[in-house]
């Protein structure tokens, strides 16, 4: 009988860490927010500390799509990690903030706990859009 629940404990321990596995290796999306509900996009650079908003319906679509179509995978835990590139805060037409990111490089989100590695992040496009913004 011992010998039993002993097995039973060890099938269960590797059943946690096989689950645990394969939910961090499993792609992840962001942006669960439907594109057209976004209002603006409130953006901060952490490296020039500049900010600006987003609200130009073209702009913003471009942004949260680059964001939405990318498929990202697990790259670390980010805790007590400091520094950033731009910290992306997505609103909706009454102001709520639905969703907060940050975009480290072309490819690489940030989403606390964790770094996600991905490609094809629209991270040159902020850049353009930080110069015509701080500009303004």
């Amino acid at each position: 009988m011992k010998n039993k629940k002993i097995l039973i404990a060890v099938a269960a321990a590797v059943c946690l860490i096989a689950g645990i596995a394969v939910w961090y290796v499993l792609p992840r999306t962001f942006l669960k927010t439907d594109v057209s509900e976004i209002a603006s996009v409130t953006v901060f650079d952490g490296m020039t500390g500049v900010g600006f908003d987003i609200t130009d319906a073209e702009e913003i679509n471009t942004v949260a799509e680059s964001i939405k179509n990318t498929k990202a995978k697990k790259d670390g835990f980010s805790l007590g990690k400091m520094g950033y590139g731009f910290r992306l805060s997505f609103y909706d037409k009454d102001g709520k903030k639905s969703e907060e990111l940050t975009v480290n490089s072309d490819s690489l989100i940030r989403k606390d706990p964790f770094f996600y590695s991905c490609s094809g992040l629209c991270y040159d496009y902020l850049s353009e859009l930080e110069d015509k913004y701080s500009q303004s």
